[in-house]
């Protein structure tokens, strides 16, 4: 049986995508599950529009972890490194440098690691 509400390509990652996803903003958390998903769902066509959340995120000076106060980005923050270094590790979705940026990259490097595996993934036409 299908699951529509939570498909199985959130769930057979290294992890489920919202474990990672409910620690981000909304673009970065959107981003993310664009990203965990592409090969099992639409392609590229969803890293362009993970590509479009984090444009609109660095556009409105969204920062990636999403948290109350002070206390929570802080645990907030290490666990996210924590998934995405497995992410990173496991190169998963083909996005290691993806991953290993928004792991300790800046905004910007999150963005060129994405567009340069959208222009690389269109060049060898898959």
């Amino acid at each position: 049986m299908t699951d529509n509400i939570n498909p199985s390509h959130y769930k057979d990652g290294p992890f489920e995508c919202i474990e990672l996803s409910r620690l981000l903003s909304s673009d970065w958390g959107q981003a993310v599950q664009y990203c965990f998903r592409w090969q099992h769902k639409n392609g590229v066509e969803d890293l362009k529009k993970a590509l479009w959340f984090i444009n609109d995120a660095l556009n409105h000076n969204v920062p990636p972890i999403a948290a109350w106060n002070r206390e929570d980005a802080c645990a907030s923050e290490a666990k996210a490194d924590t998934l995405l270094k497995i992410l990173a590790t496991e190169n998963w979705a083909d996005l290691g440098r993806f991953w290993l940026e928004l792991e300790h990259g800046t905004a910007w490097t999150v963005r060129l690691a994405l567009a340069e595996k959208i222009n690389e993934i269109e060049k060898e036409g898959k």
